[in-house]
């Protein structure tokens, strides 16, 4: 490929435009910020989007495959990926005769990136977070009582700073007077069934870790982490002499990479599985239904809705969709609906009504 025909390529994706479209798919959407010189001003450019696409393909790939998948996506040639890119925006710039800066926001192509994902085996995740509310104890020495609520809780802390997640939405445990009167440490730690789901279902979590966390007396700490959903593991996370105030930063990264890992293959298993319901949505006006057919249709476990009846004031349908009812009821809670059982059909209900 010559350059001037990779420059006219560059050149067609590079659009500059002051909004951002309102229906984009956050998920394939990524800002990227680039910084290259080059021996003028118009090869820079050209690098720093070559450069762009790259972190781009990279970034979207750690949100919607696995690790595995991801590193596949990342192999692309640039020849490859530039057939990825849908748009490219300009948040801000500044070049000169031999450098060239800006940030970006580079859209993927969805459906043509799905289409290769499928033809090459590379698992695609499910869209939407699971909500994993997170209980960080802290023992500092053996035999002692496990700290929580206490300032001197470091772990903590360090949850509240550093957690970071794409298929995760890591929640640590709010103080508030609900969670005082609910917990207690001791149970916590035996991982009392009763007080973990009212702690799941006032915090609206999707699953519960209980981290419990212990020096071991090396300038090191040890990490149990248990979960509701059965995950139940040890992570050991070394001291550094010349960094200790890194030893709690370091060990959230390293527990929250491995529920990541958990929460991605749940999601594997999830996408897999394919479940329907008959619903009934009563209405005022056909305004409400479009909305609401809209925001079930934005919910990326929802795969179809087969209308079958349609009245003045109602509509009863055919809801299809993947992974668990919990997850589709908590991704239509947080829009404002709710679906009622109601014998052998349910009814949805815009909350607030």
């Amino acid at each position: 490929m010559n350059k001037l025909y990779w420059r006219g390529l560059i050149a067609a994706l590079f659009v500059v435009l002051t909004a951002f479209p309102a229906n984009a798919d956050e998920r394939f959407a990524v800002e990227v910020a680039v910084d290259v010189t080059d021996q003028n001003a118009s090869a820079a450019r050209e690098r720093a989007m070559s450069e762009a696409n790259r972190a781009a393909i990279v970034a979207v790939a750690k949100r919607i495959s696995t690790a595995e998948g991801a590193a596949k996506l990342a192999e692309m040639t640039d020849e490859q990926l530039i057939n990825f890119i849908k748009e490219v925006f300009v948040i801000d710039e500044k070049s000169s005769s031999i450098r060239y800066l800006a940030n970006l926001r580079v859209v993927l192509n969805e459906d043509m990136l799905r289409e290769y994902m499928t033809e090459r085996g590379i698992p695609l995740l499910m869209g939407g977070h699971t909500r994993v509310l997170v209980v960080p104890l802290l023992r500092d020495m053996p035999g002692t009582m496990p700290l929580l609520w206490e300032s001197t809780n470091r772990w903590r802390e360090a949850w509240g700073v550093s957690a970071q997640g794409t298929a995760a939405q890591f929640v640590v445990l709010p103080a508030n007077a609900t969670n005082y009167s609910l917990t207690d440490v001791l149970r916590l730690e035996a991982m009392d069934g009763e007080m973990l789901d009212k702690l799941m279902r006032f915090n609206r979590a999707e699953d519960i870790y209980i981290l419990v966390a212990e020096l071991d007396g090396n300038g090191g700490l040890e990490v149990r982490a248990m979960s509701y959903s059965g995950d139940n593991r040890v992570i050991r996370v070394a001291g550094n002499s010349e960094e200790p105030d890194q030893l709690f930063a370091a060990a959230v990264e390293q527990t929250a990479a491995a529920i990541e890992g958990r929460v991605k293959q749940q999601n594997l298993q999830e996408a897999g599985q394919e479940a329907q319901a008959t619903v009934l949505y009563e209405f005022s006006g056909l305004r409400q239904w479009v909305e609401a057919e809209r925001v079930l249709k934005s919910i990326p476990y929802v795969k179809s809705i087969d209308v079958q009846a349609m009245g003045t004031h109602k509509a009863q349908f055919k809801l299809i969709f993947a992974g668990s009812t919990s997850k589709l009821l908590s991704a239509l809670s947080a829009k404002g609906y709710a679906l009622e059982e109601n014998g052998n059909y349910f009814r949805l209900i815009k909350q607030g009504n």
